[in-house]
């Protein structure tokens, strides 16, 4: 198994840590991404010291070079810190508690890139599982190619080609919030002058009124500008709500209602506290990169998972247990998923993947029902007066 590659569908977080994980260890892989050129991802994550610590003892890095390359400020010698800060009523229990910084996930995915083996260009048409124990499954990809490998790792996010051949009747579930994101760049002036006031020695903010929340994120510092992110949520209204719209199409995300600038405008009239007042204006939130997010949530059942473990092929990360953007730990717990099933790989020379899922699954479960209770939390409705 040590000279035998493991194949990777996908060159996300999990996949990408994967890849480095196995490499570390003498493992040879391929990771195989759907897209022509890497996606750049210009925003900020929350990364925890629970994910972290065991990837970065795994490759041997400190902490200090690690935060050094993927931190949202490291072009200002900064360490992405997150302190608690928050307007209005009481913050969720994801702002408290675990050590943690705010990495941008492009810096990350690219400093995980670094000496890994990428097809680009490899959409999985097809999987199919070996029909016997010790078997090797064979992957299909729209270009005509075919790979055969011992070990097949789903690793291609919620929308999962390769569980989707497999498992095509286990599906996503959209959970009843309604939730948008705006992306824009800001001179620096006007970020010394608007936000940093603000923000003091924190990368994020949030604000909250009765069950409505808003986080502003600093994603990435450049010389001459500063990219920034704020994400409106609330619960769904009900069937009537003209923002929550869980049947939307994946091409339906950039369709922004007009309902939700006439939201955001009604917050704004008593006088939404700053810095959130100058981010938050209708002609500057106009003009942003917006984004409709479905809170979307799955865990594959274990048995369907066992069974094509069977067959030599494993599923990871957002592939087997997505959790909501607001609320969730996914991207940390992709990072725990990819390490762990680096170690179980080279010790077992990749035998015995069902085993692994026990060892994980347990995980899962807690961290999916936590995740659907904290996005509860976070909007619990307080009746706050700002």
């Amino acid at each position: 198994m040590a000279k035998q590659t493991v194949s990777i569908i996908g060159a996300g977080l999990s996949g990408l840590t994967l890849s480095r994980c196995l490499q570390q260890r003498g493992i040879p892989t391929i990771v195989y991404e759907r897209t022509s050129t890497a996606a750049r991802h210009n925003y900020g994550i929350t990364l925890y010291a629970s994910a972290y610590i065991p990837l970065l003892k795994t490759l041997n890095v400190s902490e200090k070079a690690f935060k050094s390359r993927v931190a949202v400020d490291e072009a200002n010698g900064g360490a992405g810190s997150v302190r608690p800060i928050s307007m209005g009523s009481v913050l969720g229990k994801l702002d408290e508690g675990e050590a943690c910084f705010q990495a941008n996930r492009g810096n990350l995915e690219d400093w995980l890139r670094e000496g890994l083996d990428i097809r680009w260009d490899y959409t999985l048409q097809n999987i199919e599982p070996s029909s016997v124990p010790d078997g090797q499954p064979i992957a299909r990809f729209s270009n005509g190619q075919e790979v055969q490998t011992s070990v097949v790792v789903g690793a291609d996010g919620p929308h999962s080609a390769l569980r989707n051949s497999l498992l095509p009747e286990i599906q996503l579930a959209v959970l009843p919030f309604v939730v948008f994101n705006g992306k824009r760049r800001i001179d620096r002036d006007l970020f010394e002058v608007a936000l940093v006031p603000y923000l003091g020695e924190s990368n994020v903010i949030t604000f909250r009124k009765d069950d409505i929340r808003i986080k502003l994120s600093i994603d990435n510092y450049t010389t001459e500008r500063i990219s920034i992110s704020w994400t409106y949520s609330r619960p769904s209204r009900g069937a009537s709500d003209p923002l929550y719209k869980p049947e939307r199409t994946l091409s339906g995300a950039t369709k922004i209602p007009e309902k939700l600038f006439d939201e955001l405008g009604s917050l704004l009239r008593p006088d939404l506290p700053q810095p959130f007042g100058t981010v938050l204006d209708e002609k500057e939130v106009r003009k942003d990169r917006l984004l409709h997010w479905l809170m979307r949530v799955i865990l594959v059942p274990k048995d369907a998972l066992r069974d094509i473990a069977s067959g030599g092929i494993v599923l990871i990360g957002d592939a087997v247990h997505a959790e909501p953007i607001v609320g969730g730990n996914g991207a940390n717990a992709a990072i725990l998923d990819a390490v762990s099933l680096a170690e179980h790989i080279a010790k077992t020379q990749g035998s015995g993947l069902s085993s692994w899922y026990d060892s994980r699954y347990g995980e899962w479960e807690h961290d999916n029902m936590g995740a659907k209770a904290n996005i509860e939390t976070l909007h619990k409705s307080t009746n706050a007066k700002i």
